[in-house]
């Protein structure tokens, strides 16, 4: 198979390092390659752009070719299938006795394209019989740019659930396992569902990950041909791993194993860990994994050595001192940089307040670090925006998907201020004592592709952190939606209130519509605004995923007004019901741009899809976040003095300056990220020499 091997510098846990071509040599197996620089940065970008190029000269005969080879297996019988099936895993790579399976060769650096088109026209037939579905061009497409180690970007509705089977497949037959990645639990369960006869019909196992699967089931799961489920799954089953069983101290036995063969295994290190080696990724909404995801690194971490409840009186009492300051006079905030700055005020008011306390709070640096953390918890941590309360815990929501992050915590003391900021229980301050940047894990993987319907944007940044090429895959129907100009406003409140005008004017109608919200309070303000006009709505959004599908599911129907955040129902089409295509179909209404261009992107693209009509508008403010946050002030002065007639384009050049210094802030913080990883890897090392 030509999946392009990845930039490796360090063994999985279980990875057959042996069969690894390393991006580039090391000195040592433990040392990271740090995130590149200047000119060095410069020229894996000129790389990146020509492989990117040589990848996106799409094979259209190729395609053509390999659905015709799959009309002429209509003719056969289901025995004759079944024995072409074989024959093909054979010629894959796959020597089956028994129920093992033993590579032909000890490493598959690519197959004969004759043998790729074979196998997908094989596959092409068994996905006719097995789903009812007949895949199309397109389609065919994207599974040789994936099966190439690329990522493919296919529009949503193009079916990319069923393309994933292609290069899924054709990699499982090695024997060595395939992950197939998504954002969720319920997706992962979905789609494996879906695909299951497929894949059973071509001789290959799937196993998926939950939240609830217990220890024997993960390991169970593992071990099948192909494993669906949430990177969440995934990348915390590696941590957990690699705490039950350090790499250090058998990396030289596993690579004796890896020469010996799978005879040699450890039985004992088999029974501690769950994963097998990290051999092919398939990342489904590669964007939002890959790229959204990677902001925030994996911690498993223990409860700290200090008294819990000495940390809960000095948490809440430093949040009841920043609820008695005033912005401005005791303290500034920075929205751009998420600082805060007490004034000469606000410390004379916070030693002031200090002196009615314990001991510990007469050090100026410790009392003015305690309550500046708490104002920015009060300032910049906002209820519905950053996190929501479930069970009287604080659940962080990521603000580029719109999902809850269950079981992540903010560091260095920022999740208990949060926590006391709402007069909340303060849980652990959790030492760390396993970590991984999503960019460090998944360059572990010997072959990686993804897929997604927004991937062009960042491309640069998907082949610098993970060398994965962007492939742009037409559409299998033109695209019919119309994009209507955006409709700028002054303040928030005059824009709400047009938008909820524009959706009564719809919904009179019976025009299906669903309307994009940032934030987990905008969709709740939007539904109270719209059901005070009688416009009834079903609000989708992090406190609501257990009713994702079925709403999703409402969402094209006649009359159906649904109100959810910018990323809520990724994965899932939105279908149009009876009569609504004579209607101009699904409008799509964004109330506020994204920090980046193709998350706005995504969200318009749930109208129009497969050709359907659709219209997509957007509603814009100058309160908006994006604005608020990362437009430069005399930007933000032009649009506010600009007549009528001007503000439509002094708005749009604010807004691009705003994307694309949000994007570029958010690259930064990605990429220190990826830098902190590679400094505690050092550390770590350098400590157990």
């Amino acid at each position: 198979m030509s999946m392009m091997s990845r930039k490796v510098v360090i063994p999985s846990d279980a990875t057959s390092a042996g069969t690894r071509r390393l991006w580039r040599p090391l000195a040592h197996p433990f040392t990271r390659v740090q995130p590149s620089k200047g000119l060095d940065r410069l020229g894996e970008r000129v790389i990146g752009l020509l492989r990117t190029r040589r990848e996106a000269r799409l094979d259209n005969l190729r395609a053509h070719r390999i659905a015709d080879e799959a009309k002429k297996l209509r003719s056969f019988g289901e025995g004759a299938l079944n024995t072409r099936v074989e024959d093909i895993a054979e010629s894959a790579g796959v020597g089956r006795v028994g129920n093992r399976t033993s590579e032909r060769t000890a490493s598959r650096t690519g197959l004969d394209a004759t043998v790729v088109d074979a196998a997908f026209a094989v596959m092409y037939e068994v996905i006719r019989r097995e789903l009812g579905l007949s895949l199309h061009h397109e389609q065919v497409l994207g599974g040789l740019v994936m099966a190439a180690g690329c990522c493919a970007e296919l529009a949503t509705g193009e079916g990319k659930t069923v393309t994933a089977i292609l290069p899924a497949a054709l990699e499982a037959w090695s024997g060595r396992g395939v992950h197939v990645i998504t954002v969720n639990d319920y997706l992962a369960r979905r789609d494996a569902e879906t695909t299951l006869p497929a894949y059973r019909r071509l001789g290959l196992t799937v196993g998926v990950l939950q939240d609830d699967t217990p220890t024997d089931a993960r390991r169970a799961a593992y071990q099948c041909s192909i494993t669906y489920g949430a990177d969440k799954q995934f990348i915390f089953d590696h941590l957990r791993d690699r705490l039950s069983a350090p790499l250090e101290p058998r990396l030289a036995g596993l690579l004796i194993d890896d020469l010996a063969g799978d005879a040699r295994r450890s039985t004992e290190w088999t029974q501690r860990v769950v994963q097998r080696e990290l051999n092919c990724a398939i990342v489904d909404e590669a964007d939002s994994v890959l790229i959204d995801e990677a902001v925030t690194p994996a911690i498993i971490g223990e409860g700290g050595e200090e008294s819990k409840g000495t940390l809960d009186s000095h948490y809440h009492q430093a949040a009841a001192i920043a609820h008695q300051l005033e912005p401005e006079r005791d303290y500034r905030v920075d929205h751009r940089l998420r600082s805060v700055r007490l004034t000469d005020t606000g410390r004379a008011a916070v030693e002031a307040a200090a002196g009615a306390l314990p001991p510990f709070w007469a050090g100026p640096r410790r009392r003015e670090e305690l309550v500046t953390q708490a104002i920015t918890a009060k300032e910049l941590y906002i209820l519905g925006d950053d996190y929501i309360l479930k069970e009287d815990e604080v659940v962080i929501v990521d603000r580029s998907t719109g999902r809850v992050l269950p079981g992540r915590k903010w560091q260095l003391g920022v999740h208990q201020a949060v926590e006391a900021k709402e007069g909340l229980a303060i849980s652990d301050d959790r030492r760390t004592t396993a970590r991984v940047s999503y960019q460090q894990f998944f360059q572990r993987y010997a072959r990686l592709a993804g897929m997604s319907g927004t991937a062009a944007e960042v491309a640069p940044e998907l082949w610098s952190s993970y060398k994965l090429p962007v492939v742009r895959v037409p559409t299998h129907k033109p695209v019919v939606r119309v994009r209507e100009p955006d409709r700028f406003y002054i303040s928030e409140a005059q824009k709400f209130e047009a938008v909820a005008l524009r959706v009564a004017e719809l919904h009179a109608r019976r025009v299906p519509v669903l309307i994009g919200t940032r934030s987990v309070a905008s969709s709740e303000r939007l539904g109270r605004v719209l059901q005070e006009r009688g416009v009834e709505c079903s609000i989708l959004n992090a406190t609501r995923e257990a009713e994702e599908a079925a709403i999703i599911a409402r969402a094209g129907e006649l009359g159906a007004v649904t109100v959810a955040t910018n990323m809520a129902g990724r994965g899932t089409d939105i279908r149009l019901g009876d009569g609504v295509r004579e209607l101009g179909g699904l409008t799509v209404i964004a109330t506020e741009r994204h920090d980046e261009a193709r998350v706005d992107r995504q969200l318009f693209g749930r109208a129009g899809r497969q050709g359907d009509p659709g219209r997509a508008e957007a509603f814009v403010s100058l309160e908006d976040l994006l604005i608020v946050a990362h437009a430069p002030a005399f930007l933000k002065g032009a649009c506010a003095r600009a007549p009528r007639s001007l503000l439509g384009i002094a708005a749009r050049i604010t807004w691009a300056v705003a994307q694309w210094s949000a994007g570029r802030k958010a690259a930064v913080m990605r990429s220190q990220v990826l830098q902190a990883d590679a400094w505690t890897d050092m550390a770590l090392h350098h400590r157990s020499r």
